[in-house]
């Protein structure tokens, strides 16, 4: 309901009957009273419907509101008992006035609340405290300036002056605020709230300067049409409470707003300063006579107690709040030092804090952090992406971003950044919160993890072709063994036997393929570690000797035997020993293969090492892969290191690239099986 229009029409119809019973003052007298009640109770009732929809500072600016409402309904009826029971015509300087008076600046004094700004609780009492002092402040100045003179019948035309001058200005001033906090408010919708507000401000001032004028000819009578100035602005009221905002609700948990401020109470300061300046002031400047000066004192006594003891509980509030929002600031801090995360806030281009696990990650101290802008915790070419990060925080939205962090040692590592802004009272940013996460370990899994699941599509492919390669062999090789023993052809006999051993190669190359898919044991004996690996080493002697390569073989005494397969192992050690080879071929001057043998924690290690030109680093997580090789195109088929792989997980034992200064070493880990192997002969 526009109640706007409703008040129009009421002060239309109002002015049109008083109007219409000129001729009868009495009745004008009647009706103008009783009408100039009805007013004030729409935005009682308004307020009273919604006031569960408002909070904090706004609830106190809608209360102040309320009480405006009430004070002029008791003083009306004050008013009206003087007049109609009383016969008293125009009871100017009696009590009910003040509450007339006091109510109509609350209008102005409610501005305090500035509920535009924050509907947060924290500085609602403090607020409320404000508003209190003030309107007994400027009762004070009501009683001082116009009742107390209007009680001495010699001052009672200035009283009446007074009185028709500051009751206009009072809703001119009223207008200003309003227009004022409307500007403020800019798009929000307490901009319309305030206008709507102002509009019955206007109105009545526009009636109560005519009103003043017909007061002071002597003019003025209850039942006039001129009341409708003191009508229109509840009607209006009634409009903007009914069409204000509801408060949003209260996020006390975030991080993201700093707690609210209290305003300084400067202006309660000047208000007591100034009551016993008017007080005793006038005194000298307006005596009154003995009993009405005497009042008077005893009311700047009396005021000046009341607003020194609720500006003593305003600041006992205060300070309870700040202690408050210290003790949460204090908890905030502790839980940001216990996080696990790395977190740190910066403003203008500085960081103010780091907590410790930041400075232990990126190894600077809180002080280095504070002179340090946040661009040099960037590697180099991250400007562009540090803009756009900036850019989103200022439009206060929380942004992600993955980034590498420099340390102060120049190395890097990858995190998961988590930006926010914070903002104060008024919407504005002021700083910038910032939630690190190493991800360094989570990116190693994660390749981890799509490096087995390409493992396994590989595997599965190879299964199948190792699977279709198997049945022709088989039947390559069983034809092969019919001819041998059908052939008497020396010659051709040497042909079928080379054949026959090329098949036999290519099957167990298969069934190799097999056990590194399936990781399935084949028949498996204790066997005695150096003896396989001494074996091999003499299998492969001649060829390493003709390639120049010195080897230097050094075997543990106290090393136990194995649970394996035999010719399994063999395998893993020629592959080892013939990838040495090769690389030291390949690049190298200084060539020599060292095979050594020792126990760790109950397991049998062998080690192959060569001074070969190593593997770099970017490669090395990648050399396991099946096909994946650092030779040239022809040279291998990429199948040597992951077969290898396979065959030591399917032992459960490890087969791992061993960092070293220079060159490359595996080691290649088994099992013990609990009995201690024969002592070698030399090692």
């Amino acid at each position: 309901m526009n109640w706007a229009i409703v008040g129009l029409v009421y002060a239309g119809m109002y002015a049109a009957l008083v109007t219409t019973l000129a001729d009868h003052a009495w009745a004008r007298t009647v009706i103008g009273n009783i009408a100039l009640l009805l007013p004030p109770l729409v935005p009682l009732a308004v307020l009273a419907k919604r006031r569960s929809v408002w909070r904090g500072n706004q609830a106190v600016f809608w209360g102040a509101i309320a009480a405006w409402a009430a004070l002029w309904f008791a003083g009306q009826l004050g008013w009206a008992a003087d007049e109609m029971l009383r016969a008293t015509p125009l009871p100017w300087f009696k009590w009910h006035i003040m509450l007339h008076l006091c109510g109509s600046a609350l209008p102005l004094i409610a501005l305090v609340a500035w509920p535009h700004g924050t509907s947060a609780t924290d500085s609602a009492v403090t607020v409320a405290l404000d508003v209190t002092v003030l309107v007994v402040f400027t009762g004070f100045l009501y009683w001082s300036l116009i009742i107390a003179p209007g009680m001495d019948p010699a001052q009672t035309p200035f009283a009446l002056r007074a009185l028709a001058i500051i009751g206009p200005l009072v809703r001119l001033a009223a207008v200003i605020g309003l227009l004022a906090a409307a500007a403020a408010a800019g798009k929000s919708a307490w901009a319309a709230v305030y206008q709507r507000f102002a509009y019955g401000m206007i109105l009545a001032f526009a009636v109560l300067v005519g009103l003043s004028l017909s007061t002071l000819r002597g003019d003025y009578r209850t039942g006039s049409a001129g009341d409708v100035g003191w009508m229109l602005p509840f009607w209006f009221a009634a409009w903007a409470a009914a069409t204000s905002p509801a408060s949003p609700p209260e996020k006390r948990a975030t991080i993201g707003v700093w707690p609210t401020r209290h305003p300084a109470p400067v202006l309660l300061f000047a208000a007591l300063l100034a009551v016993p300046i008017v007080g005793y002031g006038l005194r000298y400047l307006m005596p009154l006579g003995g009993r009405v000066d005497g009042m008077r004192e005893l009311a700047t006594t009396v005021t000046l107690a009341f607003g020194i003891g609720l500006v003593l509980i305003r600041l006992r509030v205060e300070h309870r709040a700040v202690e408050l929002a210290d003790q949460r600031v204090r908890l905030l801090a502790t839980a940001c030092e216990q996080a696990g995360e790395l977190i740190i806030i910066v403003r203008n281009n500085r960081i103010e804090y780091a907590n410790d696990v930041f400075c232990v990650a990126s190894g600077y101290s809180r002080e280095e952090l504070e002179s340090l802008p946040p661009i040099a915790l960037l590697p180099p070419g991250s400007e562009q992406m540090l803009a756009a990060l900036r850019d989103n925080l200022i439009a206060g939205k929380l942004t992600r971003a993955t980034a590498g962090i420099a340390r102060k040692d120049g190395t890097t590592f990858q995190a998961a950044c988590a930006a926010a802004p914070i903002v104060d009272d008024a919407g504005r940013v002021t700083h910038f919160v910032v939630v690190i996460r190493d991800i360094t370990e989570e990116l190693r899994l994660r390749e981890h993890l799509v490096r087995g699941e390409r493992l396994s599509a590989i595997g599965e492919f190879v299964a199948g072709v190792a699977h279709e390669l198997n049945n022709p062999l088989q039947s390559v090789i069983g034809t092969l063994e019919l001819m041998l023993d059908q052939q008497q052809d020396p010659a051709l006999r040497v042909d079928l036997e080379r054949t026959r051993f090329e098949a036999g190669r290519a099957g167990r190359i298969v069934r190799n393929l097999l056990t590194f898919i399936r990781q399935t044991p084949n028949e498996r004996l204790l066997v005695d570690l150096n003896e396989i690996v001494k074996s091999t080493v003499t299998v492969r002697a001649y060829e390493l000797q003709m390639a120049g390569i010195e080897t230097r073989e050094n075997y543990s005494r106290l090393i136990p035997l194995v649970l394996a397969s035999r010719d399994d192992i063999q395998q893993v050690l020629l592959n080892l020993i013939i990838n040495a080879q090769q690389a030291m071929v390949a690049g190298s001057s200084t060539r020599v293969m060292s095979v050594r043998t020792f126990m760790i924690a109950g397991d049998a290690v062998v080690e192959v090492l060569d001074t070969g030109p190593g593997i770099p680093v970017p490669i090395a997580g990648r050399i396991f892969e099946p096909f994946f090789t650092t030779r040239s195109l022809g040279s291998g088929a990429g199948l040597g290191l992951s077969l290898s792989l396979g065959i030591a997980h399917a032992h459960n034992g490890k087969l791992e690239l061993v960092p070293t200064a220079s060159g490359c070493c595996f080691r290649l880990t088994l099992p013990g099986a609990g009995f201690a192997g024969p002592v070698p002969a030399h090692g």
